[in-house]
């Protein structure tokens, strides 16, 4: 499949972009690199609302995610995935959408059809144009769909006095359908950002925020509103990123950490590392549940926050193990090395796999191993991206990792010179 690309020029701190983007990608650099700023661009292209809807104006999301004054009269956007398509240039944006295209094409003809006959070869013909070109699904399935298009036009035909089905009938049966067969998937970002402390303090009132009006940044209440669905969801959860002992438990409207069977403290009062992580976890432990509905685009801002360095490696593992199955995707941003060392550790144990899968999945479970052809990262530094995957290695580069703890180093020398 064709991978996504992005280009931003001129858009806050991005002076000149040019990114693939793939299953998993993360971006690394000094604070106002731009980090956030391509990941939040990312969320709203992924968001199936956003490419479905017209209504939905681009400068809408820009504010959603606190962005809209880094729109110039110069900024130049252009994200293409597939045949999904978004372009900006002077203030003036077009989308295209083939799933809209199509919708239109099929109203158009069935407006022009003389007979249910007629309706049906046009719906038909868009089907499997749809299937086999723009989804790549085997002939199977588009028999079936268009078998079972024929039963439903022969039923509804006994039920309609003037001898015509609706539209509306046709277009709503066509998309069950498709998330019947699991072709309609529809696409959705989760984005959980590095104010993930706060989720917890507002999310019994994210509602009231909203009718209030109150000036929080919308995507941080999206995110409130979806934390609030998780904790009522998730009831229980093990903490073994942090310690094997512990464990988050919802009781009524309060939420704990467990060190024991008997100790507990309210996650409001308990170590800043484990109310960093809770929201990640609770989050994705959520969406896992709506696996048959959407397809995830999860952005997690500095994941390492407040946590020790073998919490972090825990953690890396923990979301590549999770969040890069079933046509989902990971975007990282982050400030930390040990994140980087992290995932080149379970790009190694991809590769070392392929020949020796028992021993290495002794060391990481085979669930975290990460291959090299689905990840890529890049280091934000003076408005551009600078690739630091080595495909050829398979590896983030050495000399990336090493650039913070070569520069304490050299510090450190200096001080024992004089």
């Amino acid at each position: 499949m064709e991978r996504a690309k992005l280009i931003v020029k001129n858009f806050g701190p991005l002076k000149d972009i040019k990114i693939e983007v793939r299953e998993m990608v993360t971006f690394i650099g000094a604070q106002a690199s731009g980090k956030s700023t391509l990941a939040k661009l990312l969320s709203i292209f992924e968001d199936e609302n956003f490419r479905r809807d017209d209504t939905i104006t681009f400068e809408e999301e820009l504010k959603k995610y606190n962005m809209l004054s880094l729109l110039k009269e110069n900024s130049i956007i252009n994200y293409k995935k597939g045949k999904y398509s978004f372009y900006l240039e002077k203030n003036s944006c077009t989308k295209v959408n083939p799933r809209e295209i199509l919708k239109n094409q099929f109203v158009k003809k069935i407006k022009t059809s003389n007979s249910n006959e007629e309706r049906n070869k046009s719906f038909r013909d868009l089907i499997i144009n749809d299937l086999e070109l723009n989804r790549n699904h085997k002939t199977l399935i588009i028999h079936e769909i268009i078998d079972r298009l024929n039963i439903f036009t022969n039923n509804e035909l006994n039920f309609e006095s003037n001898g015509k089905i609706p539209i509306s009938k046709y277009l709503n049966y066509y998309e069950n359908l498709l998330i019947e067969y699991g072709v309609n998937v529809k696409f959705d970002s989760l984005y959980i950002p590095s104010e993930r402390n706060f989720l917890h303090i507002i999310a019994e009132n994210t509602l009231g925020l909203i009718n209030n009006n109150v000036q929080i940044p919308k995507h941080l209440l999206n995110s409130g509103q979806e934390y609030e669905k998780a904790i009522h969801t998730i009831k229980e959860l093990p903490l073994s990123i942090i310690d094997k002992k512990i464990k988050y438990k919802r009781e009524g409207k309060s939420s704990y950490i467990y060190h024991n069977e008997t100790e507990k403290v309210d996650l409001l009062e308990s170590a800043s590392g484990l109310q960093s992580v809770v929201p990640i976890l609770l989050l994705v432990e959520y969406s896992k549940l709506l696996k048959e509905k959407y397809n995830f685009n999860f952005v997690v801002e500095e994941p390492e926050l407040n946590l020790y360095p073998k919490a972090q490696h825990e953690l890396i593992k923990y979301l590549v193990k999770n969040c890069l199955f079933d046509r989902k995707n990971l975007i990282l941003t982050t400030h930390s090395p040990f994140v980087l060392a992290s995932i080149n550790n379970l790009l190694l144990a991809f590769e070392k796999g392929k020949s020796k899968p028992h021993e290495v999945n002794k060391i990481i479970k085979k669930e975290s191993w990460l291959d090299p052809k689905n990840f890529i990262a890049y280091e934000l530094k003076n408005g551009k991206a600078k690739l630091i995957m080595d495909d050829k290695l398979g590896q983030i580069k050495e000399n990336m990792i090493d650039t913070v703890s070569d520069a304490f180093s050299d510090e450190f020398d200096k001080l024992l010179d004089l």
